[in-house]
């Protein structure tokens, strides 16, 4: 039974706050209020693994002190100086200087913003400005994958296309320009092939729709290098060097968006690294702070620099180069060197993994281990054979279960049936196998139907 003092906050939550992506006046019942190194502290004292990293956004873990003396020591000096019209403040100039020793090949140039969705609104801009200045303005369309996640404001909602339509139901009709491909789903294929002898057709596929729209229509394609909020969905080796060369021959931008699986988290600083694939424009944010304050990033190569240099850009949103977290950015991007959170992260995602295909995958409700590093997923099913998605009964008692076990994690996914395995990128061996000696139990105890 929950204490006085957590049925208060409970109800003032309820009277007074909406919650994303749960019904509204609807309550977990449990009050967050305190976190350390891998762990989450309830109001009742009760400890959780975060073996979400929340929302995949604590890659460096709770209670960094360098962080948080940074914050402190920025906001002593200073509090918020603008970063329009040229402006600027020695905390995100820093910011931007370490950004550029880790961002893939030519990617040095950076557009600061409050987090991921801002990014996708601001790439998606910047890539039609871009087209703009070039003397191109028929470039407007932009290609991404169904089953996406990027974002829940203006441009990055329409961008976002995950089961039954979600999140864009009850917003109303999607503006032009946008179009869909299926995604690198091979467990789940659109196209009713299988890899490898489908020579990667979800890839070449995007060679005809580019074609068949015409090329000179197409400002971008727009892709997560692993598809996060759709399930933790890795594509096959050959899919992202061939897409990259797709873009290259028609003249069309290639953004990747590593909101969710940049700084670590994947084992290499930024995804794409898996395949030796550099974009024109990347976004990011999350594990850019390691989630301590809010701060978000586009990174664009000096091919869209030189073009905008001596131009107007005409964007902007108020908290752009935000001192206070471009610090928070600062100490967190030294951390990740300081600790060697990478190898960490591929160091410890090499464990998990073993165990996952060791232990989980031969269980009867499992269909499927999937991702990389510190991002990984397990696919639930009622039936290996037919791949039919568990009922929404069993999951639901089983995502309790596993809370009520003392680990916090996720089961989503574009048909909400993926368990996410995304731990801080700091947690440990031990750390890890505790936890997941929590789960497996659970997990085998789901029944076939």
């Amino acid at each position: 039974m929950a204490s006085q003092r957590t049925e208060e906050l409970i109800k003032l939550d309820l009277d007074h706050i909406v919650h994303p992506y749960v019904a509204v006046g609807q309550h977990m019942g449990i009050i967050f209020e305190k976190a350390h190194g891998v762990y989450l502290v309830d109001t009742e004292g009760k400890e959780y693994f975060d073996v979400s990293s929340q929302l995949m956004c604590s890659n460096l873990g709770h209670g960094q002190k360098e962080i948080a003396d940074a914050v402190s020591e920025a906001i002593h000096k200073t509090d918020y100086t603008t970063s329009f019209y040229g402006f600027s403040n020695p905390y995100t100039i820093e910011c931007a200087r370490l950004l550029a020793e880790i961002t893939p090949g030519d990617l040095n140039h950076f557009f600061f913003t409050s987090g991921g969705s801002e990014s996708v609104d601001s790439a998606i801009k910047l890539a039609r400005l871009y087209w703009h200045y070039k003397g191109k303005d028929t470039k407007y369309k932009i290609v991404n994958l169904y089953n996406s996640y990027h974002g829940e404001t203006g441009i990055s909602t329409y961008l976002t296309r995950m089961g039954r339509g979600a999140p864009q139901m009850g917003f109303g009709p999607e503006p032009p320009g946008y179009l869909r491909i299926p995604p690198y789903y091979c467990y789940r294929c659109m196209f009713g092939a299988k890899y490898p002898d489908c020579d990667v057709l979800c890839a070449r596929f995007l060679k005809d729709v580019i074609e068949s729209e015409g090329a000179d229509s197409i400002a971008a394609f727009f892709a997560e290098p692993i598809q996060g909020s759709g399930g933790v969905i890795t594509p096959p080796d050959g899919w992202w060097p061939m897409v990259r060369k797709i873009c290259t021959d028609h003249d069309v931008l290639l953004i990747t968006d590593e909101v969710m699986t940049g700084f670590a988290r994947t084992g290499k600083m930024f995804a794409t690294e898996h395949w030796n694939v550099v974009p024109d424009i990347m976004t990011m944010a999350k594990g850019i702070t390691g989630a301590y304050l809010p701060l978000g990033a586009v990174a664009m190569n000096d091919n869209i620099y030189e073009a905008l240099e001596g131009n107007v850009f005409w964007h902007g949103v108020t908290y752009t180069g935000h001192p206070i977290p471009s610090a928070a950015s600062v100490a967190a991007l030294n951390l990740y060197k300081k600790q060697k959170v990478v190898d960490n992260a591929a160091r410890v995602g090499a464990h998990i993994r073993q165990r996952l295909d060791k232990e989980f995958l031969p269980l009867p409700c499992v269909g499927l281990v999937d991702g990389k590093g510190m991002f990984q997923a397990i696919e639930l099913v009622n039936d290996k054979k037919t791949k039919t998605v568990i009922d929404l009964d069993a999951k639901t008692e089983l995502f309790k279960k596993i809370l009520q076990g003392g680990v916090y994690l996720r089961i989503t996914g574009a048909l909400a049936n993926r368990m996410f395995i995304c731990p801080p990128c700091t947690m440990t061996i031990d750390e890890a196998d505790r936890a997941l000696d929590i789960i497996l139990p659970l997990v085998a105890g789901l029944k076939p139907k």
